[in-house]
C-alpha cells in the first residue's frame, strides 16, 4: 500500500489536493451557518431549521439520488456509450428535480398549515428554485468527477461557497439578515455560479447529439433506486443520535454532542472528498480489466486518510478537553469523552465509507444499503440503551457501534463479491 502511494504519489497530490480544497471550503461554510444560527431571530431559525430539513430530502428526490450511478456509468469509459448514459442521466436528474419542485410549491399551503405557529412563506417557492440550481449545478460537476477533472471542480465549489458567503455577510453586516429566504436566496445564487464554472468546463464532455436510449434510463433508475434507499438510511441514521438525544436527555447534552460532531466534521468530509476521487476509478478499473488491484487501491486511500487527520485525531483524542475550553470556552467542558470517541472513530470510519465506495464502483450498491440498514438499527438500539445513562457520551459510544458494525458488514460483502468475480471477463464498452 505504502508503495503504491509512494509510485502514484504526483498524481494522487494533483488529483486529491484540489478535491480536500472543495470539501475544505464546504466545512468553512458549515462553521459559517453556526454564525448564522447565532444572528437569526429564535422564530426565523424555527423556520430555517424546518426548511434545512426538507431541503436534504426534496435535493435527495430531486435528481440527487441518481448522482451516483451517474458518476459510476460514465466513468467507466469514454466512448459514445458513457455519453448517451450521461444525456440520460441529465434528463432524469432534471425531471426528477422539476417534479419534487412543483410538489414543493403545491404542496407550500399544507406546510403552512402544519406549522401553523411558524412563518413559512416563500419558503416552499425557494426550495423549489433550490432543488433545480442545486440539481443543475451538479449535472455538469459529476461529468468532471467522472473524468477526474478535479482542479475545475474546486474552482467552481471555490467561487460558489465565496458568493455564499459574501451574500450572507452583506446581510449581517448591514444587520439586515432576518429571514431564512435570504440565505437560501445565497445559496442559490452560489448554485448558478457554481453551474456556470462547471458547464464551462464540461462542455466538450456532453454531446446531446448523441441522444440516449431506454435501456440506459433503465439502468440508471435502477441502480439509483438502491442508491436512494441508502441515502434514505444514511439521513436516517446521522440524525438520530440528535433526535434521541433531544428527547431524551436536556438541552445541554444535545449542544455538547452537536458541538464535539461540528468540530469532527472535516474528517467525516475527508472520506467524502476521498469518495470522489476512488469512485470513478474503482469504476473505470473494474470495467477495464483492472479488477485484482481494486482492494490494494481502497486501502491505499483508507491509509492516505489517516495519515492526513493523524494531527487531529492526536489533537481531539489527547486534549479534547483543552480544544473544547478553548474554542467555546468551557461551556461544554463536560463533553471532552464524546470528543475522545469520535475522534478516534475516524481512523474506523475511513475503512467502511471507502469499502462502500468500492461497492458501488463494482456496481453493488446493495452491499452500502445492507450496510446503512445494520448501522441504523444498532444506532437506534445503543443510543435508547445508553444515552438515558450517559448522555452525550452514549450516543458517541452508540455511533461507534453503528459505524464499526456497518463498516464490517460492507467490507465482508464487498470483498467476497470481489473475490468471486476478479477474473471475470471486462463489461463491454460498446453502444
Amino acid at each position: 500500500m505504502l508503495q503504491d502511494i509512494l509510485r502514484f504519489r504526483k498524481k494522487i497530490i494533483r488529483i486529491g489536493a484540489p478535491v480536500l480544497v472543495s470539501r475544505g471550503v464546504f466545512v468553512i461554510w458549515g462553521f459559517f451557518s453556526i454564525l448564522i444560527v447565532r444572528i437569526l431571530p429564535e422564530d426565523t431559525y424555527a423556520a430555517y431549521s424546518i426548511a434545512r430539513s426538507i431541503q436534504v430530502f426534496a435535493v435527495m428526490f430531486g435528481g440527487g439520488f441518481m448522482m451516483q450511478a451517474f458518476i459510476k456509468f460514465v466513468a467507466e469509459n469514454n466512448t459514445g456509450r458513457e455519453t448517451r448514459i450521461a444525456n440520460a442521466g441529465i434528463v432524469l436528474s432534471m425531471t426528477a428535480a422539476i417534479f419534487v419542485a412543483g410538489v414543493l410549491i403545491v404542496s407550500g399551503g399544507l406546510l403552512q398549515s402544519f406549522y401553523s405557529d411558524i412563518d413559512l412563506r416563500g419558503v416552499p417557492l425557494a426550495l423549489a428554485v433550490l432543488v433545480i440550481s442545486s440539481t443543475l449545478s451538479i449535472l455538469p460537476r459529476n461529468l468532471l468527477i467522472a473524468r477526474h477533472m478535479t482542479k475545475q471542480i474546486m474552482y467552481a465549489d471555490v467561487f460558489s461557497i465565496m458568493v455564499r458567503i459574501g451574500i450572507t455577510c452583506f446581510y449581517i453586516l448591514t444587520g439586515s439578515l432576518r429571514s431564512p429566504l435570504q440565505i437560501f436566496g445565497a445559496m442559490i445564487a452560489g448554485n448558478i455560479v457554481a453551474f456556470g464554472v462547471n458547464a464551462f468546463f464540461a462542455r466538450k464532455l456532453i454531446d446531446f447529439s448523441l441522444g440516449c436510449e431506454k435501456p440506459h434510463f433503465r439502468l440508471l433508475f435502477g441502480f439509483s433506486l438502491v442508491a436512494l434507499g441508502a441515502g434514505l438510511a444514511n439521513s436516517i441514521y446521522t440524525r438520530t443520535d440528535i433526535l434521541l438525544l433531544g428527547k431524551l436527555a436536556d438541552e445541554s447534552q444535545v449542544a455538547g454532542y452537536s458541538a464535539c460532531r461540528t468540530l469532527t466534521m472535516f474528517m467525516v468530509e475527508l472520506n467524502s472528498a476521498a469518495k470522489i476521487v476512488t469512485l470513478p476509478l474503482i469504476s473505470r478499473m473494474w470495467s477495464q480489466n483492472r479488477r485484482s488491484e481494486i482492494v490494494r487501491r481502497v486501502m491505499s486511500t483508507v491509509l492516505i486518510i489517516n495519515i492526513i487527520q493523524i494531527p487531529l485525531i492526536v489533537l481531539f483524542a489527547g486534549f479534547p478537553k483543552e480544544v473544547l475550553h478553548l474554542l467555546f470556552k468551557g461551556k461544554y467542558d463536560f463533553a471532552w469523552a464524546v470528543l475522545l470517541v469520535l475522534g478516534l472513530l475516524a481512523i474506523v470510519r475511513a475503512v467502511g465509507s471507502q469499502f462502500a465506495t468500492m461497492a458501488v464502483g463494482i456496481g453493488k450498491p446493495s452491499f452500502a444499503l445492507y450496510s446503512l440498514i445494520a448501522s441504523t438499527i444498532l444506532n437506534v438500539v445503543f443510543n435508547l440503551i445508553l444515552i438515558p445513562e450517559y448522555g452525550a457520551l452514549g450516543a458517541a459510544i452508540a455511533t461507534v457501534f453503528a459505524v464499526v458494525a456497518g463498516g464490517a458488514v460492507v467490507t465482508f460483502l464487498t470483498v467476497r463479491y470481489w473475490r468471486a468475480h476478479r477474473d471475470d471477463p471486462p463489461v463491454s464498452a460498446a453502444g
